[in-house]
């Protein structure tokens, strides 16, 4: 008994422990400033002729890079916390915390007016899009027959997926050697990464292996993916959440590993810098993909033009417009430690079209997310609220193909 009472003790210890923890890092983050600088403005040149400064290096900032990010630091008495180089926009990004007393609003307006400043913004949460009513009528996403067919056109080789999401189960027997890259951008949780079980449900319905004699089937069995974790999990609540650090960190690192698709299954609010990145990785050919969070009309970065937007039948009513519906209620997926369970939420949905996205894509290499947004709303076969829900066999096929299942008046995405 005795033994029992200091276990029960040092579990409320720990727990007290694990909730301060959080707390501090919220606080922290909410005292916690992002700005960039622009390393081709007049000021930056004007450094590099006066000799001041040399190119910019690797995250720690260059070398003297830091004599311009200091004299900024130092006018608006802040602390720098990290710093690190956005190549691909000529960009330096720098977390900044203010003091107790200092109002963050004032901050970013004093900072708006330093002509060496490119942006500036507060460090902001995202939540991913963790799971509503699990185990709440059991129902098929697609019929078996139609995947098996579905498979024999295209299976999403050589077609390389990024997740932006928690860490994935890399040694899960379904994603065993599909994980091409990864890496974890969250600094206070590095420790954890194939444990994570919000990004390997998200994997093993864009991927999961076929034909392994093993549990389920992803619908694109063949393709690579990327792992980068930039959210983590909430070990009291068991919700995940990410920051805009971190998401820039790994944004800025989708552009330089540029994957066919990018699959982001989270949503928070709008961000000028992520919008940034995006549009760059739109730019560069990559296919966004991201959930829409069913309890708000709007929801960043889905509400961007350049993002597919994704949402579940249950969630979205006709007034999203933009929102293209998925399956995503008790769909069965990978789970941490090769296991299987039953989820549901427009993370899914958002898997789910990103998987399809990657089978279009093996077969049209050159489509663009339009394009293959377009096919989506085109070949739908059934619309609730004048909502269009995918059709994985009618996007897919091409010309003459009929697909198993679908009526004459169908084949050219037709309602009677």
């Amino acid at each position: 008994m005795r033994h029992f009472f200091l276990l029960l003790v040092l579990g409320v210890l720990l727990g007290g422990c694990a909730s301060a923890d959080i707390r501090s890092l919220k606080e922290k983050m909410a005292r916690q400033v992002v700005f960039t600088i622009n390393e081709s403005s007049d000021e930056m040149k004007s450094s590099y002729a006066k000799g001041k400064l040399e190119s910019i290096g690797d995250e720690s900032g260059g070398i003297k890079i830091q004599i311009i990010i200091q004299e900024i630091l130092n006018l608006h008495n802040l602390k720098k916390i990290a710093q690190w180089p956005i190549k691909s926009l000529g960009l330096h990004a720098i977390v900044a915390e203010i003091g107790q007393k200092r109002k963050i609003d004032e901050l970013i307006s004093e900072l708006e007016t330093d002509d060496r400043v490119e942006t500036v913004q507060a460090v902001k949460s995202y939540k991913l899009h963790t799971y509503n009513d699990p185990y709440f009528h059991l129902q098929n996403t697609v019929n078996s027959d139609d995947i098996e067919h579905i498979h024999s056109l295209a299976t999403g080789k050589d077609v390389v997926v990024g997740v932006i999401d928690t860490g994935i189960d890399r040694g899960h027997s379904e994603l065993h050697g599909r994980v091409i890259y990864s890496r974890n951008f969250v600094d206070h949780d590095q420790h954890r990464f194939d444990q994570d079980e919000h990004g390997t449900t998200v994997a093993g319905v864009i991927g999961s292996a076929a034909n392994n004699d093993l549990g389920i089937v992803g619908v694109a069995p063949d393709v690579q993916l990327m792992a980068f974790k930039a959210c983590w999990h909430d070990k009291l609540t068991q919700q995940a959440s990410c920051d805009s650090i971190s998401l820039m960190r790994a944004l800025a690192t989708v552009l330089n590993q540029e994957p066919d698709i990018l699959n982001l299954s989270l949503s928070g609010p709008y961000d000028p810098l992520i919008e940034m990145l995006l549009r760059m990785a739109n730019d560069q050919g990559v296919v966004l993909v991201g959930a829409k969070d069913d309890k708000k009309g709007e929801s960043f970065p889905a509400s961007m033009p350049e993002v597919i937007a994704v949402g579940t039948p249950l969630g979205t009513t006709g007034r999203a417009s933009r929102v293209v519906l998925a399956p995503g209620t008790d769909i069965l997926t990978t789970t941490p430690g090769s296991t299987y369970a039953f989820r549901s939420g427009s993370s899914l949905a958002s898997a789910y079209v990103s998987g399809i996205a990657a089978l279009m894509k093996e077969r049209q290499p050159a489509l663009s997310g339009r394009q293959i947004e377009m096919q989506l709303r085109n070949t739908a076969t059934v619309k609730i609220d004048s909502v269009p829900v995918v059709d994985m066999c009618a996007a897919l096929r091409q010309e003459n193909e009929i697909c198993p299942n679908t009526s004459l008046a169908q084949v050219d995405g037709v309602q009677e």
